[in-house]
């Protein structure tokens, strides 16, 4: 029968004074020296001339994409950095601007003539009672939603906005950018609307100060059903596909029919009444500073 060397079971280790065990064995340990925690060593880059096909500045063109990509400040600037440097470069302008202005003024504005669809007589009660709201209101909100102060917090919670969306974003007319903005201490940042300018960073960053007043305000009256996923932070618009998904695999599963209807309303936003607007959300209780 061939030999087979067993391994010796220590069941009873011998008890020492410090209160530890022993297994009467020798360690086994590598001399191998542990450089767990030091700082990888980059080779360094010779300094080619630049008759060997440009080789230096492609290199440095690497190393400034690797730098972009392990020192992202944040996961959503890691992940925008990998989709510039994988996709494909995006297409010229194939528009002016003047184009882009003569769209946007017909689809960001009232129409000239009221859709045949509204009501015209609710139309002009709407609008004149809407132009009966003081231009000064008071906020009768417990939490003072629409006239409290901004605080360092705020400057805090736009900031971390700004860096997960937005700090790459071109400059105003004012040639201020948000990493101008990510510059100013958070309690300064609390008085923005003393400084704002047309179409400048800073007009965008009150706007969403404010749009996050309103959006709370919204959230703690249960005005945002559930389903509401679209311009909503911690929501995905997948969300709802998703759903749809679910629902459809329950309804196979029970032999269940399911009825989708897919609703596109046509010119949405100048369709949108702003006097009507404005006195729906007057109704609900928004007044105050942030309002007016």
């Amino acid at each position: 029968m061939p030999r087979v060397n067993t391994a010796p079971v220590y069941s009873n280790p011998r008890r020492i004074s410090d209160g530890t065990t022993s297994l009467d064995v020798d360690k086994v340990s590598a001399n191998i020296p542990d450089d767990r925690a030091a700082e990888p060593v980059k080779p360094e880059r010779k300094n080619y001339p630049e008759k060997h096909r440009g080789r230096d500045r492609l290199g440095a063109i690497r190393d400034a994409n690797r730098d972009k990509l392990l020192n992202a400040p944040s996961s959503g600037l890691f992940w925008k950095e990998v989709k510039r440097l994988a996709d494909p470069k995006p297409a010229p302008i194939a528009v002016t601007a003047e184009d882009l202005r003569e769209v946007f003024e017909k689809r960001l504005n009232p129409p000239a003539r009221l859709p045949s669809a509204f009501d015209k007589i609710q139309h002009e009660i709407n609008k004149t009672l809407a132009a009966l709201i003081p231009e000064t209101t008071e906020d009768e909100t417990p939490e003072r939603f629409f006239s409290a102060e901004w605080g360092e917090d705020d400057g805090a919670w736009v900031k971390d906005h700004l860096l997960k969306h937005s700090l790459d974003s071109s400059a105003g007319e004012d040639a201020l950018t948000y990493n101008d903005v990510m510059e100013i201490p958070n309690s300064d940042l609390a008085h923005l609307y003393r400084i704002i300018a047309l179409e400048s960073c800073f007009l965008k960053v009150l706007t969403l100060l404010i749009h996050r007043r309103i959006t709370q305000w919204a959230a703690a009256r249960g005005f945002i059903p559930d389903w509401q996923n679209g311009f909503r932070e911690k929501y995905r618009t997948n969300n709802n596909p998703f759903v749809l998904r679910c629902i459809r695999d329950w309804a196979r599963a029970h032999g269940k029919t399911v009825y989708v209807a897919a609703i596109d309303a046509t010119n949405a936003f100048p369709s949108t009444d702003h006097p009507t607007l404005w006195l729906k959300l007057a109704k609900l209780g928004m007044a105050g500073p942030v309002s007016d």
